[in-house]
């Protein structure tokens, strides 16, 4: 099993910094922390968006928790980065509107 250090390197590498997804949206990724990685993935990411600084969870269960239960190669790495980006912006589009998405982050400014 990956460790919770490798994971967390391997994620940084790939989403620290300005992520951008059509419609002009633009979410800085200015930390992220793994919390947990067995039985479920949990990520806990802050993010700068506009003039707003928000703590994400992100949390993974089933397939895709599981690929960080052998070794964490680097296309797996690149792929569980993508799944959390998409989720990340799936979060800032609807936390609004759906009280799943409102209660995986919070404000902190």
């Amino acid at each position: 099993m990956a460790t919770v250090e490798l994971v967390q390197e391997k994620l940084q590498s790939e989403l620290l910094g300005v992520q951008s997804q059509g419609a002009g949206t633009s979410i800085e990724i200015v930390e992220l922390r793994v919390a947990e990685i067995c039985p479920s993935l949990v990520i806990e990411v802050d993010v700068q968006v506009e003039d707003d600084r928000w703590r994400v969870s992100l949390s993974f269960s089933g397939q895709e928790a599981s690929m960080v239960s052998g070794d964490l190669d680097d296309r797996a790495a690149s792929y569980l980065a993508m799944l959390a980006l998409t989720h990340l912006f799936e979060w800032w589009h609807t936390k609004d509107r759906e009280r799943a998405s409102r209660c995986m982050g919070r404000k902190l400014n």
